[in-house]
């Protein structure tokens, strides 16, 4: 029905007003005995108009028609004449009804009753059928969802729409009516968000998977990723701790590279790097394509993934804008703290390590003075904000919509704050064949990031800091603060750190995107659109550092560093697509060109010796340094794809995409992508027929093809030189000169991911029960690696060559059951899974390892290597502890001692290799950092007013290396421990968790490369719960058309095995470091009160 295509029409875009629709427009027009419906189809083809009708109208009745430059009028005129069908202009609408309907008001009874029906967005629905119960008597709503009827104080009105669940209101006393009326999911016709366009989810032939992000938005992330975790099967989002503004890692359907494995974000159109900076406010959609047939069309951009994101636009709300307020306040508080030592207990463990040696105690271990707990004392609750204000609507001709947001987070660790400011304009001007259109998003984030010493940064920092040592010291002239000193660790204090007029650390970011399209309709179906899209983006980065004394740790000159990065990018499209239907035949096809270019430019600048309270480069005294360069790269394609459905049971599409890019030598520009999949509707099938009582949907699905990966750096085919460097003259002095920083491979090619898809999508019960179910696998080839060479042949860097291969495989699932059991109470259920297994199958040669996960020792835990996952951890078998001499004495091989440093509680480590000692080469593998199986469980209700929401995660069969615990567990250093730590080997507890306590650790019991760190990841989490409560319009007198209050918890609990601060690990970009935690920021629990409101 024409109605679905009227709820499409919510676009926006150009400032332009528009004029009243002539009623005198004329079509050429020559059908004979055709259905009606198809009369309808070519005259809105031919014309603005739109019609808009309900079930009771016959548009299946078949009729003939020739007209040469008629008006329109005319020819309804005639064509419904006799046929029980009368017409109704409204501006750019023309609404069906039946007479019967008109009739009916004449038989108006006792009093007249009058309502508006709104949808759930506070939009009016346009021709909904408004009739009294158990009689034929009955109207419509008009434009503005008006509607006027008579009836008894007994009767009973029931409104219904198609894609609506239907209400029934008895009258009573009641003289005005509002109805507002919710999406029925049983029967609209599911629309998704594809690759320049969009399609009805049971035409697709590929893997997409649709969220509506209407219940996310009301929870307290700073960016929408986060929000996603848990709801989307096959699609890994991993925290990157909960630092203020803290993004996510995502990844789809496995790491298929070892260079840049993010997806492709497409925004409205406009190509992203990151999804972090748009406001989840202005996001209605997110669609993600995972497989080849659905991805193809983006060529060499989507071999990790497209990721669509759709933006709310505005509607024809006959000029009256409507203004959407959000706000929702927090509390934040770490999720987990660690149980540390405290002054005495400090004391006493190192002194005892200490004693081992024969060494004498740490001097900060006596006359201890202060015992600080520095968790406390560094962390703690802390503020969150977020709001937003929204104003859209617009005419027949003219939409639009405006988004303010901002947000304001504090950290749960002293001295950390985001801030983030979100603007968003689009508009769109439609006028006969033509549309115009564009769309602003401006951010701006200001960001003060944690300050990053060494040893772990600024958590290492505070929880290693020693309990007696002093916050503050009044003999202290160089700020003031406590100081470490004796035989202990060069670590600063912790509140020095946090004083700006000792050190600061800013990051700011702008960023502005546009897009601006036009859009003509041509005959036969055709229709052509150029879209053109600027973006912008600047970052500032300051380090400043004043004159300290924090002991062991100190600074004898003020220093500055500034950087500053700006990117320029500009994308031009042309599309010509197409879309037909005749008889049982429908068919779509799209061809484009696109140009792309994208530039950067990098300035770095520093000095020493700055004037006090003035904190710019420019006014350095000593060592002033600068550094610039400029990079850029280009982008050409050509794009296409078919699509054929034979009477909505046998579905194929095709893609092809020619990409040609300036990051490959002349020989390698270009990269070919094509891609098939097909479909079958077996439930359309006629010996089907006796299932449909109980089974709405049984499509299978298959696809097969090939994306690319030029996601590397720019130049890499060429040698680079690079200069700052001095060569000796011969004389003592020396020449300014430059050297080859990366040699020249002009062979180097493609990445490229084959990609295989099957599945199968089924819906049973008037569509309450649906399941999809997916295999998939990818075969990544060609991947680009280093391969390494001799230091001599004068190179800084070794050169690439494409060599790698990785195989993903894998099989998702979504479930989900939506019930309406009483008209006053629904609920859902969604259960998505997956199950995955990561393989390098080839590197460079035979024997190349790529290590990760590396310590700041510089020692590596993790491996990839050919058989086995990327970033697999390759550790020595630690086994239990020595109890005695006899023990130490008894492993030994051909007479030698194993470990001929070991004592009674030391741990004892596996000779693999059996060669008589332990070194790397008994490293064997230990575990992979990629879970075997993720899933997300998800439970919405509604009852009355009030409604709920959960969710939970889950993330099993991983690793996790704990190196933060490598750092605290160490009692060989003058440094704070776990409290763990207490339950240390002696004679007399001999089941200790921990080994004995030995300053200079001969045995190396805390050596990195051990598995003594390495940890189960699996986790258990309640990602949030929410309530919310909408509250009766009649409150408001008319002034406040919604009002909804809820409250918002996050990050109850989990459950889990691993002992630090969060399960949740990926603080790394490096696909071979993922799983190695390394002082991360905890993650937050987080306790919440919002606000939506509608005017």
């Amino acid at each position: 029905m024409r109605i679905s295509a009227f709820l499409l029409m919510v676009c926006v875009f150009y400032s332009y007003a528009g004029h009243v629709y002539s009623q005198n427009a004329r079509i050429n027009i020559r059908m004979s005995n055709v259905k009606l419906d198809k009369i309808l189809n070519e005259i809105e083809n031919q014309t603005d108009y739109l019609f808009i009708y309900n079930n009771q109208v016959d548009i299946n009745r078949k009729t003939s028609v020739k007209a040469n430059n008629e008006a329109v009028a005319q020819v309804l005129d005639r064509i419904l004449s006799g046929t029980g069908i009368n017409y109704q202009l409204e501006g750019t609408h023309i609404i069906l009804t039946t007479k019967e309907v008109n009739e009916s008001n004449a038989l108006q009874q006792r009093r007249t009753i009058s309502g508006t029906v709104t949808d759930i967005n506070g939009e009016p629905i346009i021709g909904a059928n408004i009739r009294i119960k158990g009689t034929t008597i009955g109207t419509i709503t008009d434009i503005d969802g008006n509607f006027t009827i008579g009836a008894e104080t007994k009767s009973v009105i029931e409104i219904s729409y198609i894609g609506y669940l239907t209400q029934e209101i008895t009258i009573n006393n009641q003289k005005e009516i509002r109805v507002l009326l919710k999406e029925d999911t049983k029967t609209l016709e599911e629309v998704v968000v594809i690759g320049y366009g969009v399609q009805k989810k049971a035409d697709l032939t590929g893997s997409v998977a649709n969220i509506n992000t209407e219940k996310l938005t009301t929870q307290s992330n700073t960016n929408i990723g986060q929000a996603l975790q848990g709801k989307i099967a096959g699609v890994d989002i991993v925290s990157q701790g909960g630092a203020p503004g803290s993004g996510v890692r995502i990844m789809i359907r496995g790491i298929g590279t070892l260079n840049n494995a993010t997806p492709l974000y497409i925004v409205d159109g406009m190509y992203m790097n990151s999804i972090d900076h748009i406001n989840p406010n202005d996001i209605k959609s997110i669609d993600v394509l995972k497989d080849a047939s659905s991805a193809a069309i983006y060529g060499s951009r989507a071999a990790n993934g497209v990721i669509i994101v759709t933006t709310k636009s505005g509607s024809n709300t006959e000029g009256k804008p409507i203004i959407d307020f959000s706000a929702n306040i927090g509390v934040q508080t770490p999720s987990k703290y660690l149980d540390m030592l405290n002054a005495n207990e400090w004391s006493k463990l190192t002194t005892v390590s200490r004693q081992a040696i024969s060494a004498a105690p740490l001097d900060m271990s006596q006359n201890i003075k202060e015992d600080n707990n520095w968790q406390d004392i560094m962390m703690k609750p802390a503020l969150m904000q977020n709001y937003n204000v929204t104003v859209r609507g617009g005419t027949n001709f003219f939409t639009y919509y405006t988004g303010l947001g901002y947000i304001n987070q504090d950290g749960t660790i002293k001295g950390t704050n985001y801030k983030r400011y979100n603007l968003q304009f689009k508009s769109e001007y439609k006028r006969g064949i033509f549309t115009f259109g564009n769309n602003v998003v401006f951010s701006a984030h200001q960001d003060n990031p944690l300050y990053a010493f060494a040893r772990g940064g600024f958590l290492g920092i505070i929880l290693q800091s020693i309990p007696s040592l002093q916050k503050f010291d009044p003999e202290n002239d160089k700020g003031g603060y406590g100081k470490v000193f004796g035989d202990a660790t060069d670590i600063p204090n912790p509140l020095g750190i946090l004083d700006e007029n000792l050190t600061s650390r800013t990051s700011n970011t702008y960023s502005a995107y546009l897009n601006l399209y036009a859009e003509i309709k041509l005959p036969f179906g055709l229709k052509y659109r150029l879209n053109a899209t600027p973006d912008f983006s600047f970052e500032r980065h300051t380090t400043y550092e004043n004159v300290y004394d924090f002991g062991l740790r100190n600074n004898m000159i003020s220093n500055m560093q500034e950087t500053r990065y700006n990117h320029d990018n500009f994308l031009i499209e042309n599309l010509l697509s197409l879309d037909q239907s005749f008889g049982k035949h429908k068919f779509s096809a799209l061809l484009g060109y696109s140009y792309q270019k994208y530039r950067t430019r990098y300035i770095m600048a520093s000095g020493k010796g700055l004037p006090d309270g003035i904190h710019e480069v420019g006014s350095a005294t000593k060592d002033r340094m600068n550094d610039t360069s400029k990079n850029e790269s280009a982008l050409t394609s050509i794009i296409s794809r078919i699509f054929y459905s034979y009477d909505n049971r046998y579905l194929i599409t095709a893609t092809y995409r020619r990409d040609g890019s300036s990051k490959f030598a002349k020989n390698n520009h270009y990269g070919h992508f094509p891609s098939v999949s097909v479909g079958w509707n077996v439930s359309e099938e006629h010996f089907m027929k006796t299932t449909r009582n109980w089974l709405d949907q049984f499509k299978v699905r298959g696809g097969y093809g090939i994306l690319g990966n030029q996601e590397i750096n720019n130049y890499m085919y060429t040698s680079v030189v690079t200069s700052n460097i001095n060569y000796p003259d011969g004389n003592g002095g020396l020449y300014s000169g430059a050297f080859p920083k990366d040699f020249a491979n002009p062979t180097i090619k493609w990445e490229s991911t084959a990609m295989t898809n099957v599945g199968v999508d089924l819906a049973f019960f008037n569509s309450r029960l649906t399941l999809t179910g997916d295999w998939y696998r990818k075969d990544t080839k060609d991947i680009l690696l280093t391969v390494p060479i001799p230091v001599s042949t004068g190179g800084a860097n070794d050169p690439i060559r494409n060599a790698g291969k990785i195989k993903n495989t894998g099989v998702e699932w979504t479930i989900g059951w939506n019930d309406v059991p009483r008209k006053d109470f629904s609920y859902g259920i969604t259960f998505t899974g997956n199950a995955m297994k990561n393989e390098v199958i080839a590197m460079g040669d035979a024997n190349q390892v790529i290590e990760g996960g590396k310590n700041r020792t510089n020692v590596a835990t993790t491996r990839t290597l050919a058989g086995y996952p990327i970033g697999g951890f390759w550790l020595i078998p630690t086994d239990g502890l020595f109890q005695n001499e006899a023990e130490i004495s008894a492993y030994a091989k051909e007479g030698k001692l194993i470990q001929p440093n070991a004592k009674p509680g030391d741990i004892r480590f596996r000779d693999t290799n059996n060669d008589g000692k332990i070194t790397d080469a008994d490293r064997i593998y230990c575990g992979s950092p990629f879970p075997t199986i993720t899933m997300g469980l998800n439970f919405n209700a509604a009852w009355k007013d009030f409604d709920i929401l959960l969710g939970f995660q889950g993330v099993f069969g991983n690793k996790i290396y704990n190196g933060t615990r490598l750092e605290l567990e160490g009692v060989n250093k003058g440094t704070n421990f776990l409290s763990s730590t207490l339950d240390y080997w002696t004679p007399n507890n001999p089941k200790a968790s921990h080994p004995r306590l030995v300053w200079d650790d001969p045995n190396q019991n805390t050596r990195p490369s051990s598995d003594r760190f390495l940890e189960n990841g699996s986790f258990f989490r309640m990602r949030n719960i929410q309530v919310g409560y909408t509250l009766p319009t009649y409150w408001f007198k008319d002034k406040i058309q919604k009002c909804r209050v809820y409250v918002n918890a996050e990050n109850l609990f989990t459950i889990t095995e691993y002992s630090g601060y969060t399960p949740d690990i990926n603080n790394s970009q490096s696909a071979t470091s993922r799983g190695f935690d390394n002082f991360i920021y905890p993650i937050n629990r987080v306790f919440m009160i919002g606000l939506n409101l509608t005017f």
